[in-house]
């Protein structure tokens, strides 16, 4: 099995950037990422956190930026990627208020697509980050798909989560191969396969939970992902070593 290059969403060690910011990526690039999603910038500039980046040896590949940012500050988001010098854009959520209903998703879903236009004029691909709340249906049809259908392909590509997929009652498998050709980003994220008493998700380390992972990477490649990114949304011991632990079994996989 040939893996493709694997990444870690900052998000993953939010709590340890938001300490020590320089300290934690250090330690991101020690226990064996070379490559990294931003979520935030720990306060810093976009110049002050590539030149951070670079002194640490830690290449971005791809940012979250915010639905508002992206609809209502265009042009400095596009500066910040520059900056960083990324091909990849994500809208890591939607829903109220932006899209409290079929009409409101639609409405962002055509705001993405324009967005997505112009990014791409910059050579920058624009994707979208499910939750579980995707796979939900109105009027029969599932929102991402509701979403997909009213944006082009060309300006709006899926960054598939595939264990919220997975919460959300879908096989990520079969939504990575329906939407062939429109995944370049595939987050790779693990859990135990139930819920608390509150409904709330119990995330593990990738490998550590109930996710078939051989399948998925099997088919990524021909599926036309490009970069397998690993996100834990909740640590339950320390969350650089949970990173760690997702980085060894990446690792065994390559």
């Amino acid at each position: 099995m040939a893996m493709l290059p694997f990444a870690l969403q900052l998000y993953s060690v939010r709590d340890h950037l938001e300490r020590d910011s320089e300290g934690a990526l250090a330690k991101v690039k020690a226990m064996g990422y070379d490559h990294v999603e931003i979520a935030g910038t720990s306060g810093k500039s976009a110049d002050e956190y590539k030149a951070m980046l670079d002194r640490i040896g830690l290449n971005p590949i791809s940012m979250h930026v915010g639905y508002d940012a992206l609809t209502g500050n265009l042009d400095a988001v596009i500066a910040d990627l520059r900056t960083f010098g990324l091909h990849f854009a994500v809208v890591p959520w939607l829903g109220p208020p932006f899209c409290p209903d079929k009409a409101g998703w639609i409405a962002a879903a055509e705001a993405m697509d324009a967005a997505g236009a112009r990014l791409r004029e910059e050579g920058i691909r624009l994707c979208y980050h499910n939750h579980a709340h995707e796979f939900e249906r109105i009027d029969g049809e599932y929102i991402l798909d509701l979403i997909f259908n009213h944006t082009k392909p060309e300006n709006l590509a899926s960054q598939l989560d595939t264990c919220w997929a997975h919460v959300g009652g879908a096989n990520p498998l079969t939504m990575m191969q329906k939407y062939c050709g429109r995944v370049p980003l595939l987050h790779i994220k693990d859990y135990t396969g139930t819920r608390d008493a509150e409904g709330r998700v119990t995330f593990v380390e990738v490998g550590c939970g109930c996710m078939n992972w051989d399948p998925i990477f099997d088919a990524a490649a021909s599926c036309g992902v490009e970069w397998l990114i690993v996100e834990q949304d909740e640590s339950q011991g320390d969350s650089l070593e949970s990173a760690a632990i997702s980085a060894r079994f990446m690792a065994e996989r390559t």
